[in-house]
This record gives C-alpha cells, structure tokens and sequence, in this order.
C-alpha cells in the first residue's frame, strides 16, 4: 500500500507541482486548499505525512500545525513546513527542526529526500 502524503496549500500552482512530484514518485497524494479542509482531511485520512503551507485564508497553516498536534489521532503526523515566509524558521525550529522548514522556491528532490526520512519510500 502506497505511503500517503496530504498537501494543504492555498497557491493552486505550488499544490499541483506538489502532487506531481509525489504522484511521480509513487506517493498517493490528498490536497487541500486551506486549513480547515487540511484538519478535515488529516482526520478523516490519517495521511502518513503533512506538507503544510503556513500563509493561507481561513486557517493559518501554524493554527493547523497547533490543532494537529493537540489532537490525538494525528498528533504523531509527520509534518514538513513549505513556505515562501521569510521568519518560518523562528516559529518552528524548537517545535519541528530548521530541517522540517523548506523554504520556496523549493528542490524537489531536496523535498523528497525530507519524505523519505519521515516515511520511506512510497511502497514501504
């Protein structure tokens, strides 16, 4: 069964180049536009890795981040920050390591690689 990713980004464009960089590379892949359908999901789904935008309309990507960790069915989520915030880092060091925060315009195998350190490979 393959390993599955959910995207929760607002930028149509980042999202889609997301999702075909882990389609290509064998990950099932969920996306969500926005915070709130990024909870939904991530509890409906238990994905086995987040990739998590932090600007975005409705729910900020911290405020997620923070409900995800409270909540106990995805409080062990893996989760990895993309994000074009220049001070990102200052917000989620302490709380997920300066690795975890991949700034854009992101590496694409740079973001797989982070992946695979979490999750393994897709068929794992």
């Amino acid at each position: 069964m393959p390993k599955t990713v959910l995207i929760v980004e607002d930028e149509e464009a980042v999202r889609e180049l997301e999702r075909f960089i882990l389609e290509r590379s064998g990950y099932e892949v969920l996306t969500a536009r926005d915070g709130l359908e990024g909870i939904a999901k991530a509890e409906f789904r238990r994905p086995d890795l987040i990739l998590l935008d932090l600007m975005m309309p409705d729910v900020s990507g911290g405020r997620m981040y923070d409900e995800m960790k409270q909540h106990p069915s995805t409080a062990g989520i893996p989760i990895i920050v993309v994000t074009g915030k220049p001070d990102a880092h200052e917000t989620f060091d302490a709380e997920i390591g300066p690795e975890n925060v991949i700034m854009k315009p992101f590496d694409p195998e740079g973001l797989l690689q982070r992946i695979r350190e979490h999750i393994g490979e897709p068929g794992q």
